[in-house]
């Protein structure tokens, strides 16, 4: 009896995060911190004697502060990966959700042209582009912000314009 009371008392430390790491940012030492649980978590989380491997990688997918830390929730994929570029986006206020925009969300990006009609009138230019949100500035004294977007090669010259000259976001559902 006295051998099952000790094996309950079995911990290893494991992995947990201290604060939220956005969608392709590295993960530091700061990042995160380690909590006691049994040997047999190592199944789920990662343990402390890991965090070598872990620190310079990069989050999969937007992760929580208190969130214990499993192997698929970091990735050796860079961001941006060969075949990207990532753009920042001025964005005013109005022109995306009133949710706001997070690291990783899919989005849609109209670049705004000057209109032939009244001062400071834009209207879409061209058909947009697909992008996932890297990361997003807070917002400045106007209410505007700029979004770091994530494009292929092939998006770079719309990307130019939409940096250039303004841009609208749309928020796309899952699975886009």
């Amino acid at each position: 009896m006295l051998t099952a009371i000790a094996i309950v008392r079995e911990r290893e430390s494991m992995l947990v995060l201290t604060r939220d790491v956005g969608w392709g940012q590295p993960i530091t030492d700061t990042d995160v911190t380690t909590v006691d649980l049994p040997p047999d978590a190592r199944r789920y989380v990662i343990p402390d004697s890991d965090r070598a491997r872990v620190l310079g990688r990069v989050a999969a997918s937007n992760l929580r502060a208190g969130r214990l830390l499993s192997p698929t929730d970091v990735t050796t994929q860079a961001v941006p990966a060969a075949g990207q570029h990532v753009f920042g986006i001025r964005l005013e206020s109005g022109h995306f959700p009133a949710r706001g925009l997070a690291p990783n969300d899919p989005v849609a990006v109209l670049a705004l042209t000057p209109s032939a009609g009244a001062t400071g009138d834009t209207v879409a230019a061209g058909g947009g582009f697909r992008a996932r949100v890297v990361q997003v500035s807070p917002p400045d004294a106007d209410g505007a912000i700029v979004a770091d977007v994530l494009i292929p090669a092939e998006a770079a010259e719309q990307a130019s314009a939409a940096a250039a000259g303004g841009a609208l976001v749309m928020l796309l559902g899952p699975n886009r």
